[in-house]
């Protein structure tokens, strides 16, 4: 059995360091309004001309929420993410269609999570509102956008 190395002699280990923007420091804790900030991204512009709006509530160095609406029909491009990803129907339902054809579906009070780089998009069954949680891991997956391109 080999002695125990000391530890104050190896190198520092360095820290990856998030690809998503940095943002002044965000406040320790905040409760959000779901329905009242659906309601605003269902009166923008966007949604009225493409079916589609969306919001960030939560931007972190490493972690972000988003809020999106959809009207019914509306089918969002193929995408995929660097980060993990958690998508909840906080309203309506919507399909979600993954890169080997698989189609999921998820009705109102369900989430999905995704692993980083699963190639994914989502289709509105009925107006819609999904909440998207990203968390960067500091992973890399061979074939990933590049960095700071995030959902």
């Amino acid at each position: 059995m080999a002695p125990p190395r000391d530890k104050s002699s190896q190198p520092p280990v360095e820290v990856a360091k998030s690809p998503l923007p940095m943002k002044p420091p965000a406040t320790p804790l905040g409760v959000l309004d779901l329905e009242t900030e659906a309601r605003q991204l269902r009166a923008e512009r966007a949604y009225d001309l493409h079916g589609q709006s969306a919001k960030t509530l939560v931007k972190h160095e490493h972690f972000r929420v988003v809020l999106i609406a959809l009207k019914s029909g509306r089918r969002c491009r193929e995408h995929r993410a660097e980060e993990s990803v958690s998508v909840q129907a906080v309203g309506g339902g919507i399909k979600v269609h993954l890169a080997a054809e698989e189609v999921i579906e998820l009705p109102r009070g369900c989430v999905l999570a995704l692993e980083p780089g699963v190639a994914h998009d989502f289709e509105a069954v009925e107006d819609s509102t999904l909440l998207l949680t990203l968390a960067w891991t500091g992973h890399h997956h061979a074939g990933e956008r590049d960095p700071g391109r995030a959902h």
